[in-house]
């Protein structure tokens, strides 16, 4: 029997960063030759990769 999968791959990961949170940015070259790196951190899940929780839907009601 195969094994059937019940969620997608992607689910659970941030929607900004797509699961790689950290990543490493060259900036301009210097005068060697090597170029220095910014390491730059997704600000929407904090440098999880995991998708933010949300909070509970808040429900109106009109009482009259």
């Amino acid at each position: 029997m195969q094994h059937t999968h019940t969620r997608s791959a992607a689910a659970g990961l941030c929607s900004t960063c797509h699961g790689f949170p950290d990543v490493a940015v060259a900036a301009g070259p210097r005068r060697d030759g090597s170029r220095p790196l910014n390491r730059v951190r997704c600000g929407t899940c904090k440098g999880t990769g995991q998708a933010p929780a949300t909070p509970p839907a808040r429900v109106l009601v009109n009482v009259r």
